[in-house]
């Protein structure tokens, strides 16, 4: 070995890895890179994992994990019945364990609660170790192969020192393989080096650090333009606004073009980024290349964008869905039909013929009488030979008992009808698809796919092609990036555009199969990397200060008014607090100009008018309006207004639902309108307080959302009612008379519900729709009555109020609560105890009496009842109970509605007291919150009206003293 020193330097991604490269040559002095060796993380991963002589002969897609996800949820209990019930959540549920795979969390270190997600789990990790049997990994399993030959290829490539840059976390999987690494390198041989700039949350990151190795917190330039929290000049950093994005885009262009042309600044130290590029794509190549600059960008796009493959994704629906007219007139318009070269305006003809005039749906019958219609000669004849063709692929298709023998079917049709040279081109999305079957074998499904399934999976496969949509240059030219990218790269001159709400910082859902609280819990007890979409808004706020950090002449900020289709934008809330300067930063507390600089008069707004009219100074504001300009006044208040609810604090909330006593309260609130407070304020305040409807109410032939509950409640009070009236409800009676009885008494009891005259309209105009439902609700109410009435009946009855109104008063904190509403069933017992049943006929058997639902005001319904039936009756051995009528028995196949689900009111008042105090507090500070988590948003009404999706609302509101207590129950563990 000669006396060259070996180093590895491995990068968090491909643009770091170059700017690490050229580093190196600069430093070199010599033009010339010795015993230097450059890699990603990936590409470690790769060659450590070749040292173990196990062949990995594919990486599974996305698309393919999706499919193995919901194989291994199938017959899981009510996890199984969602993934059948919406088959689009299996890519979210194979999200979900790629993030538990990742982090290293196995599926023991799930909670109870978790059982089925557990199970699931479990299966799928065995389903993979088969899979890499047969060679196929997913990006986890690489990594970890890639552990068993880290040593070995350290050892032979004989590296003396390695250096990790540009990474700011690391997930499970990678860590682990670094950590591998740095075993190796003890002392100063191994060091990573995290990109920061001071900030709170990298220095949090470290000290929940996952790994033994050390990190090393460094700028990534030693002098950026910004002062690290200090206050920032025009010379530094300047803001813009722009009509769209493609105006901001053209007035970009112009400046970097004024900086290359009239400045001399080389183009590679002039970077263009944005969170995503999707806003500015279509006109990225016409823009910069328009203007002659040279560029190059991290832009990538879904390879079926290329006509010459996207033919390929209307042939795959052509043959698998019986050629259905849309997919062939598109196949036909397209002009790539090989077998047909020179009938490509009669094929154009055709398919718009066949589409207007012949009444073709699909089918080879509607395409023979389609072409029946045309006049006998050789386009005719051409035109059947290519059916012909068609037609005997979609039967060969539709005969396929296998992936791999559809994508073979495919492949064979394909390079006959579009040309051999373009199957190469699809070659690995077919095989992508062949893979499938190995997939669903390693997860013990043994069903045959069907039709939808051929669809998905070669529609999923041809999307995860991809291609880059503007060629990497090495050197020379303007980087066009997206922030992720861009992150940890010095340049001269930063461009951040497209800063407006929803891109900066992006809206992050919250996993529907495994929630924040959840992932939190399993973060601090395993200190590994689980990741929480709740950090995401301080992740954002971080990466936009790295990037901040990273210009060492000047940084721009743009942002549009309107996107591409019109839709009004608003700057994003980060500009009002701006990282990597000093607290409180606000970019746009003074009229932004536009990149053109022609801002009318009128707009021009003044600080003094805003302050005045947030301030409530209505003399002064109107002194100011008067003297400014005519027109100018309205403008100016309503961009008062504006810039008051973009503020991210405020200890006045006038502008989120903060009504005080301008509001008064009903004599009597309903405990629907109580649980639904503690669920979200803010709904409950539009619904109950002000009594707004929906903006969409139900047509004739609907009704209510909530009439299935309405309708089962209505049937079993006639039926209860009746059995107790007879005596067979009380102590000693015969269960199996009563369960006769009852089982008789459905039909007519069903139809006096029917009664209704919504329901009676429904009924009459949609018979077999009826039918059906009343068949489901009769199987339901006789599984609940077989379940229930023994119970009842060995307790003994001796008074029973079904659909029971009640009131009371009740003292919660320091609030006094007036309440009604109507309870399901009441039981007095022959023990002296007293019943206070909830029906419910969802699949939600634990949520209605859940300890810590309750505890967060989540689920109040049934405290509330028990404690008015104790109030009113006077009594205090007071139980609720959950009665659970699921309309489909037979998808419980665990049989969890037979357990029995109670609380005495004890331990009822414990738990809800804390809970009802705080309400009772929001009512009488006539406040009403955005709710503490956005998964009550799925179904509410009212989100053209609510702003939790504004950022500086939901951080003045979250933040706020009014807020607190209500925002602390969400953070309550289980």
């Amino acid at each position: 070995m000669s006396g060259v020193e070996r180093v590895l330097e491995i990068a968090a991604s491909t643009r770091v890895l170059r700017a690490r490269r050229l580093h190196a040559l600069a430093q070199s002095g010599s033009g010339a890179l010795l015993g230097r060796e450059f890699v990603t993380f990936r590409g470690l991963a790769e060659r450590c994992a070749a040292e173990t002589d196990v062949p990995v002969r594919a990486l599974l897609g996305a698309s393919a994990t999706a499919e193995l996800a919901a194989a291994c949820a199938h017959g899981r209990g009510a996890l199984g019945e969602r993934l059948a019930e919406r088959p689009a959540l299996a890519g979210a549920l194979a999200a979900t364990l790629r993030d538990l795979r990742d982090a290293g969390v196995p599926p023991s270190a799930l909670p109870g609660g978790a059982s089925e997600l557990a199970a699931t789990y479990s299966a799928f990790e065995a389903a993979l170790a088969r899979l890499e049997k047969q060679g196929l990994f997913d990006r986890v399993g690489l990594f970890r192969l890639a552990l068993r030959g880290a040593r070995a290829h350290l050892a032979r490539r004989e590296f003396t020192r390695v250096e990790v840059h540009g990474a700011t976390e690391l997930v499970g999987s990678v860590g682990d393989l670094v950590e591998k690494v740095a075993e190796s390198f003890p002392g100063e041989a191994f060091r990573f080096f995290q990109p920061d700039f001071q900030s709170e949350y990298a220095a949090r990151l470290r000290e929940e650090w996952s790994w033994r190795f050390p990190v090393e917190a460094v700028e990534t330039v030693a002098q950026p333009a910004l002062t690290p929290g200090g206050e920032v000049t025009a010379e530094t950093l300047r803001v813009r606004r722009a009509r769209s994005p493609r105006a901001e885009l053209e007035a970009v262009a112009r400046e970097v073009l004024r900086l290359i042309a009239d400045e001399g600044v080389p183009p590679d130290e002039i970077q263009i980024v944005a969170r995503t590029l999707d806003p500015y794509a279509p006109w990225l190549e016409s823009t910069l290349g328009g203007y002659g600059i040279p560029w190059s960008s991290s832009l990538t796009r879904p390879a079926i964008a290329d006509p010459a493959l996207r033919v390929w994704l209307e042939l795959a629906r052509a043959l698998v869905l019986d050629l259905p007219r849309a997919a062939l007139v598109r196949l036909f318009d397209s002009g790539r039909l090989r077998a047909a070269p020179d009938l490509v305006p009669a094929l154009a003809a055709f398919g718009e013929r066949a589409a207007r005039q012949g009444g073709v749906v699909r089918g080879e019958k509607d395409w023979r009488a389609a072409l029946e219609t045309l006049s006998p000669g050789i386009e005719r004849a051409a035109l059947a030979r290519l059916l012909d063709a068609l037609v005997a692929g979609a039967a060969e298709l539709a005969s396929a008992r296998s992936y791999s023998a559809a994508a073979e079917c495919l492949a064979r049709v394909g390079a006959e009808l579009l040309g051999a040279e373009n199957a190469e081109r699809v070659r690995p999305a077919l095989a992508a698809v062949s893979a499938l079957d190995a997939v669903r074998s390693a997860a013990g499904a043994s069903r045959e796919p069907t039709r939808a399934d051929l669809d998905r999976a070669f529609e999923s496969a041809l999307h995860e092609l991809v291609s880059q949509a503007f060629a990497a240059e090495d050197g020379g030219t303007v980087q066009v990036l997206d922030a992720v990218q861009a992150r940890a790269l010095p340049c001269g001159h930063l461009f951040l555009v497209g800063l407006v709400h929803g891109a900066w910082p992006r809206v992050v859902q919250e996993d529907p199969f495994l929630p924040d609280g959840l992932r939190e819990t399993l973060r601090s007890r395993s200190r590994r990397p689980v990741p929480v979409s709740a950090r995401a808004e301080r992740e954002e706020r971080f990466l936009l200060g790295l990037l901040l950090a990273q210009a060492r002449e000047r940084v721009t900020l743009s942002y549009y008014e309107s996107d591409s289709l019109g839709r009004a934008q608003t700057p994003s809330a980060l500009l009002h607090v701006l990282p990597f300067a000093a607290p409180g930063t606000d970019v746009l507390a003074a009229e932004v100009t536009t990149w053109e600089s022609l801002t009318p008069d009128f707009a021009r707004a003044g600080d003094a008018l805003v302050q005045a009219v947030c301030a409530g100074d209505a003399g002064q504001a109107e002194a100011i309006a008067a003297a400014a300009p005519a027109g100018a006044a309205p403008f100016r208040a309503g961009r008062a207004l504006v810039t008051h609810t973009d503020r991210m604090s405020d200890p006045s909330l006038p502008y989120d639902a903060e009504v005080g006593a301008a509001l008064a309260l009903p004599a009597e609130l309903r405990v629907t309108a109580l649980e639904e407070l503690g669920q979200c304020p803010l709904r409950a305040f539009f619904r109950h307080l002000l009594v707004v409807r929906p903006l969409e109410s139900p047509g004739a032939d609907e009704l209510e959302a909530n009439e299935i509950g309405s309708f089962i409640h209505h049937a079993l009070e006639t039926v209860y009612g009746t059995l107790f009236e007879a005596g067979l409800l009380e102590a000693g009676a015969d269960p199996a008379v009563a369960l006769r009885r009852a089982r008789a008494m459905l039909p007519a009891a069903l139809e006096s519900a029917t009664a209704d005259s919504e329901r009676k309209r429904v009924s009459e105009r949609h018979p077999t729709v009826w039918g059906a439902f009343l068949t489901t609700v009769t199987r339901a109410l006789a599984d609940f009555l077989e379940r229930d009435l023994p119970e009842l009946m060995h307790r003994g009855v001796t008074r029973l109020a079904p659909e029971r109104d009640a009131t009371a008063t009740l003292r919660v904190g320091g609030s006094v609560l007036a309440v009604k509403g109507t309870i399901d069933r009441v039981v007095a017992l022959a023990d002296g105890g007293l019943r206070i049943g909830d029906y419910k006929t969802g699949r939600s058997f634990e949520k209605p009496l859940s300890k810590t639902r309750i505890q967060r005001g989540l689920a109040l319904q049934l405290p509330l009842y028990a404690r008015m039936a104790a109030q009113g009756a006077g009594a205090g051995n007071v139980t609720a109970e959950v009665l659970t009528v699921p309309l489909r028995p037979e998808r419980d196949r665990d049989r969890k509605r037979e357990i029995e689900r109670e609380r005495e009111l004890a331990e009822l008042e414990t738990l809800s007291e804390p809970a009802l105090s705080e309400l009772g507090g929001l009512l009488d500070r006539g406040f009403y919150p955005i709710a503490a988590k956005d998964g009550e948003c799925r179904f509410c009404d009212y989100t053209v009206a609510c702003r939790i999706r504004h950022p500086p609302s939901r951080a003045r509101v979250t933040t706020s003293d009014q807020g607190r207590g209500f925002y602390a129950l969400a953070d309550l563990d289980d």
